[in-house]
Parts: structure tokens; sequence; C-alpha cells
């Protein structure tokens, strides 16, 4: 191999020249091999951010939050029944409901059981949820029926 700089032969891959010092690589080359393809991995991951935010409905970051709140009153009745039967608890009739924000990814909610009270839901972002019964929450300092600060 011989130096890109004078044309004088190099002995191994990675060492300098002898004759002029030259010791490396075009730095431009190794830039633009670099920066090209990072830019444009960052402007495709950022591009399917914007559409999938583009197309996100609902109020939540958490799809099932924003699947419940799509539906109507009947829909979303019968889907906290179902989230409140999954939890071993039971709600046959929800007579108000409050998306109360995110958490994270975490979607909380608030709703009014006609046959056992009122209940906070944490829905995760994987679709698990956790329940808890207003009153003790209330009691410490926790309110049902506020929505989350942003």
């Amino acid at each position: 191999m011989n130096c890109p700089k004078c044309r004088a032969p190099i002995d191994g891959f990675g060492t300098g020249c002898i004759a002029c010092g030259h010791s490396g690589g075009d730095l431009r080359r190794a830039l633009l091999w670099t920066l090209v393809p990072t830019g444009v991995i960052a402007a495709t991951l950022g591009a399917s951010i914007a559409i999938a935010e583009a197309h996100r409905t609902g109020s939540s970051r958490n799809r099932y939050s924003n699947a419940i709140e799509e539906r109507d009153a009947p829909g979303r009745t019968q889907s906290f029944a179902k989230l409140m039967h999954d939890a071993g608890e039971v709600c046959t009739s929800t007579k108000r409901s409050l998306f109360r924000g995110d958490i994270g990814t975490n979607a909380v909610w608030a709703i009014g059981c006609g046959d056992t009270g009122d209940w906070m839901i944490l829905i995760a972002d994987n679709g698990a949820t956790r329940v808890a019964q207003c009153g003790p929450l209330e009691k410490a300092g926790t309110p049902c029926w506020t929505p989350l600060d942003s």
C-alpha cells in the first residue's frame, strides 16, 4: 500500500508514512460515512414518531385508555365493568367517569360505580390495571375527581 499523500510505500495497515508523516485516512470521508447514516436514521425515527402522534386519537399516551375513551357511554361502562371484574371487584354500571391524565405512559381514570362507589383505575401501557377505592385515597390526600397536573 502507498501513502495517499506522497505515494511512498507503507508497510502494514494503520501505520504512518515514514517519508512524510501522514498517519491517517480522510477525515471528511470518515465524517461523511458516520454523519449521513446517523442523520438518515434520526430523520426516519423522527418522522415515524410524528406520524404516530398525528394519527393518535384520544387524550392519553396510552392506547388502551384511548380505546376506552373513544367508545360511547354504554361501551365505556362495559369496558370499565370488565376491568373491574378482571381486578376482582364489581362495577355493573358506571354513573360517571373522568380521564384524570397520564403518569408516564400509564393512564389514570376515576369512575363512579352505581353499586360499589368511586374507584381510581390505573391502566399500564401493557394493558395491566390496578384499581383502588377512592375513599381511602381521599383520606390519604389523593383526590379522585381532579385532573392530574400536566
